[in-house]
């Protein structure tokens, strides 16, 4: 973890320094050279940071939690870093199709994630009664690599239901800290990916990370979450995506899909979010996942047919059911606007899912 001090902390380093492993850095103002070569730590200028986990300066930047001074003799030892387990869910339907880089979008999904330099995780793909060959593709993979457990559904059940699957099979048969999703027509960035998330988790309940979409004329948009506030964090779909792909959840702050709809993310993802620590959760700035918008043949977000519509008044209800189960009460006098708005834009045919 980055712990931030200043000249107005710096005396209290030792204490810092016995919370736990961490990497503590300088920030600066304008403070001379010589003063800054004494210090004995990375020194930075305070515009150059973009991210902390651990602010004890006096200069208001991203980060997990900001401390006052006064609290440091209330901190408790700092979790420990260590290497977390995956369980990485894929649910797929037919998308052994198309070709990126020379391949169909099914293989380009699995080898990012066979590929990754960070080892220690287990591919759960759940096929929703596919067509194609995708099945047959997935053992071509599983002959090499026993990592991939692969699960076929017996009635169809959609991208909800597969990561359901996929959710009680892990949770009944694996040992992992952290659930990963991945769409099967979509794919990580690079081969650093989850050594990138390793490296970042702290026992965290949930960390969220960027993402880009691509069509067949290359990246047309890029996006990393920006929420300041738990109301944010919690409903402001357009600071905090509510993709399923876009984020890391500690095994026991995991939360169903709705089923038997698509569209199943936003209600999920609000649910979520009141099932964690707001104080627990981190935003990662860094583009990890590219999301395939060159699939338009079996993409729903995309086609909107009657199931889409059909979906969009499910998703209503299931918000409404969610205002009764809510954790954090106070969160309900801005889901309720919500819930009207989302009655109008379906009424209108506006509806969208992001």
């Amino acid at each position: 973890m980055i712990i931030a001090v200043d000249k107005y902390s710096i005396k209290y380093l030792d204490k810092l320094k016995s919370l736990g492993d961490n990497y503590i850095i300088y920030i600066f103002d304008n403070e001379k050279l010589d003063k800054l070569k004494k210090i004995g730590l990375h020194a930075v200028h305070y515009t150059r940071i973009k991210r902390v986990d651990f602010n004890f300066t006096r200069f208001d930047m991203r980060c997990l939690k900001k401390f006052d001074l006064k609290e440091l003799k209330k901190l408790k030892r700092i979790e420990p870093k260590k290497d977390y387990k995956f369980a990485i869910i894929v649910p797929n339907y037919n998308n052994n199709h198309g070709k990126y880089n020379g391949k169909t979008f099914l293989e380009n999904c699995i080898e990012s994630i066979l590929n990754q330099t960070y080892k220690n995780f287990k591919l759960i793909f759940v096929d929703d009664l596919s067509t194609d060959d995708s099945v047959e593709t997935v053992y071509k993979y599983m002959i090499k690599d026993d990592r991939i457990h692969l699960i076929k559904n017996k009635r169809k059940r959609y991208n909800g239901g597969s990561r359901n699957v996929g959710i009680e099979y892990a949770l009944d048969n694996l040992d992992f800290d952290y659930f990963c999703f991945l769409d099967s027509d979509d794919w990580w960035k690079h081969d650093k990916v989850l050594e990138i998330i390793n490296q970042e988790l702290y026992n965290h309940d949930m960390m969220l990370f960027g993402l880009e979409l691509i069509n067949k004329k290359g990246v047309y948009f890029r996006k990393c979450h920006e929420y300041d506030n738990p109301i944010d964090f919690f409903l402001n779909n357009n600071k905090v995506w509510c993709t399923a792909w876009s984020r890391v959840i500690r095994k026991d702050k995991i939360v169903y899909f709705p089923e038997s709809s698509i569209m199943e993310d936003r209600c999920w993802a609000y649910e979520l979010a009141d099932n964690v620590d707001y104080d627990n959760c981190k935003n990662l700035d860094e583009i990890l996942y590219v999301w395939n918008r060159t699939n338009t043949s079996n993409s729903v977000s995309i086609k909107q047919g009657t199931l889409w519509k059909a979906s969009a008044w499910k998703h209503i209800g299931q918000q409404i059911a969610l205002l009764d189960r809510l954790h954090h009460k106070e969160y309900k006098k801005v889901l309720k606007p919500r819930i009207e708005h989302c009655k109008k834009l379906v009424n209108n045919n506006e509806y969208i899912q992001y």
